[in-house]
């Protein structure tokens, strides 16, 4: 698997303020939200992709558990890594389907669902997956599975989008 590192990448999120503490456990006291915060609070957005690619299959379920106001700021980081990362092995699927599951519950939150500008890049990633799905793995089977996980995540985001939704 590999995925591009280098830092100087254009982000569409200002450089500061970082998300505070708060921003990542806005419940207070949630293990997974401080743990979220261990690994990304105060990063920038460079030092956040660095960090993630360093060790994707680890820090993948932080972006499901973060709070959304960080969750808004970071998803920059997951955009960048699905649409530089590539690998043909056949056990592998490049944290997509994870991934997919990650922002598919974060937009169950208003800050998320509701910020047109991650509605919008979202929609964005959900086409270029589906479009690229060969690229994370080396087995149909799995990029079937990540092409099921990523509709589930677009008809997800269309219920947010609707009106009603």
């Amino acid at each position: 698997m590999s995925a591009t590192t280098d830092a100087s990448h254009s982000w569409p999120r200002p450089a500061s303020p970082l998300p505070r503490e708060r921003d990542f456990d806005p419940y207070g006291g949630d293990l997974d939200c401080q743990h979220a915060f261990e690994i990304f609070g105060g990063m920038n957005l460079d030092q956040a992709y660095l960090e993630f690619c360093d060790r994707p299959e680890i820090y993948q379920e932080d972006f499901m558990f973060m709070g959304p106001k960080a969750f808004v700021y970071y998803f920059p980081v997951i955009d960048r890594y699905l649409r530089e990362v590539t690998s043909n092995d056949p056990r592998d699927d490049c944290e997509a389907n994870i991934l997919a599951c990650a922002m598919n519950g974060q937009l169950d939150h208003d800050d998320v669902s509701g910020s047109s500008v991650v509605v919008s890049e979202l929609h964005n990633l959900i086409n270029f997956v589906l479009m690229e799905v060969a690229r994370y793995s080396g087995s149909k089977k799995i990029r079937k599975q990540i092409h099921a996980t990523w509709r589930q995540l677009a008809d997800k985001l269309a219920q947010c989008a609707a009106p009603d939704g």
